[in-house]
């Protein structure tokens, strides 16, 4: 045994977001932990890491008692965490990313950077890890940051590595990618708690799992001995939800994309056409162009060529503003980044873009902004304190709703979605799909982005794939299998590659 925890429990304000928790993992072992938004999960991995101090309760390293009173407390002991939302820093190159925290060598008074690489090389090469240790962290991809993230934490005696939904933006291959790469540190007795929504990496990946439900830990027991429907009920008290149902007929066009070309090239001919009532999936690999594409057509990212046309009018200068106006929305991948103002309240988050409808002579009516925040609050069944509660202080699966309810006050008739359900439990994904199909129903194009593909064959009407930059085949999606859409996606890889091959 690694880590117990004996009667936890952490309360803020009076009310506990974790009660009498009972605990346990072993070294060497990879262990699930899931539960719905709100359920307890980041509180423990707080408590583990000393970011919230352990009041009641104790926690057993190796059977002893400690003390995680800092997050040096947890380094010591040899946890580290992956967080969600990554915490490299973008215009530092791999080996100065890896060496943050870290005390740097010097030789001759100097920092001695040829020494540091060495370090970081000889991790890499212990953990079948090639990275390009010049790039800076915004120049990797998705799964190469987060591998330059397991370099960093095993720079160090990592005895616990936890990963808070590490495969959020990352596509099936790249997934198995890291899966392979944890597998290899289980090998070497390194204790991973795995924390995820998506329930088919449980089932793949873990040999226990652990539910949490309301701040309780409801059970503990041998993945292989469950169902995700039961898994489901566990954390839910439901079963699992089923598809949404599909459409065969559509209304007029509502958005149409013609050769679309960002400046940056990471888009070089992308098109697509969306109608009312239709929901169309969109599906590449890493560095598709699948979100680039989305700003594109939002007015976010910079286009050198191409036109959109919203309900048959073409506009040339594509700006969020004039998109919004014309009755289009963007649910951005990076709700923190992009979608939500952390330290402002779920009202004022929520009415952001609608907030010329609150005004009269210049002075905002605060008592109608609270109606209508509270109305949207109770639709979609947003979890807080009340609406002045800040957005940062709700779970993942509620900021996301709050990003929706501000999306509805401007009543768009396209919706633009890049991962929607990214980082939310099983409910409020089955809470966003129910919207969007109903949204679609009342005559509303929905453009849905996700790196999981069996979500889109349960949600899309119609899918598109992209790649390279392109957009290629578009399929109805009746009948269609994960290794169709795949299987397209690497076909057109492998022409492009050979295509560059020759041309050089």
């Amino acid at each position: 045994m690694l880590l117990q925890t004996e009667h936890v429990s952490k309360e803020f304000n009076g009310i506990y977001a974790l009660r009498d928790i009972n605990f346990r993992l072993d070294a060497g072992e990879i262990h699930g932990l899931v539960g719905e938004n709100g359920a307890g999960k980041s509180t423990l991995i707080k408590l583990l890491t000393g970011v919230y101090r352990l009041r009641e309760g104790r926690l057993l390293w190796n059977g002893q008692p400690v003390t995680i009173s800092s997050p040096e407390d947890s380094r010591r002991l040899g946890i580290r965490v992956i967080h969600q939302d990554r915490t490299l820093i973008p215009t530092f190159n791999g080996v100065e990313n890896c060496y943050l925290g870290l005390e740097y060598p010097t030789r001759l008074g100097r920092v001695d950077w040829a020494a540091m690489e060495r370090r970081v090389r000889q991790t890499m090469r212990g953990l079948g890890i090639d990275l390009d240790l010049k790039k800076t962290a915004a120049e990797l991809s998705p799964p190469q940051r987060t591998e330059l993230e397991i370099v960093r934490a095993m720079m160090a005696d990592c005895r616990l590595l936890i990963l808070d939904e590490p495969t959020a933006s990352l596509t099936d291959q790249e997934a198995q990618r890291l899966f392979r790469l944890l597998r290899g540190l289980q090998e070497k007795k390194t204790a991973i708690l795995y924390v995820t929504h998506r329930l088919d990496e449980i089932f793949a990946l873990t040999g226990r799992v652990t539910v949490f439900r309301n701040g309780q830990l409801v059970e503990t027991l041998p993945t292989a001995g469950v169902t995700r429907e039961e898994l489901v009920a566990k954390m839910t008290d439901q079963t699992a939800a089923g598809s949404v149902s599909h459409r065969e007929a559509f209304g007029p066009v509502l958005l149409e994309a013609r050769n679309i070309t960002s400046r940056d090239g990471r888009v070089k001919r992308g098109g697509l056409t969306l109608r009312g009532g239709e929901i169309l999936g969109l599906f590449g690999l890493g560095g598709s162009g699948r979100t680039e594409l989305l700003e594109c057509i939002f007015g976010y990212r910079a286009v050198s060529g191409g036109s959109v046309l919203l309900n048959g009018r073409e506009y040339a200068r594509l700006t969020p503003e004039r998109s919004i106006q014309n009755g289009m929305v963007l649910i951005s991948e990076d709700r923190r980044g992009k979608a939500m103002i952390g330290n402002l309240s779920v009202r004022d988050n929520i009415l952001l873009s609608s907030i010329d409808a609150f005004s009269r002579w210049g002075v905002l009516q605060r008592k109608a902004e609270d109606r209508a925040a509270a109305e949207l609050i109770r639709s979609l069944r947003i979890k807080s304190a009340g609406p002045g509660q800040r957005m940062l202080e709700l779970s993942g699966g509620n900021q996301q709703k709050a990003v929706f309810a501000r999306a509805l006050t401007t009543a768009p008739k396209v919706f633009l979605c890049d991962e929607p359900t990214q980082a939310v439990d099983v409910a409020t994904r089955s809470d966003i799909h129910r919207l969007l199909r109903q949204k679609a129903d009342e005559g509303a194009g929905v453009l849905y982005v996700s790196s999981d593909l069996q979500e889109l064959l349960e949600v899309a009407d119609n899918i598109l794939v992209m790649s390279r930059g392109r957009t290629t085949v578009c399929w109805k999606n009746q009948g269609l299998t994960p290794r169709q859409v795949l299987s397209c996606c690497y076909e057109d890889q492998e022409k492009e590659e050979r295509a560059c091959a020759i041309s050089t």
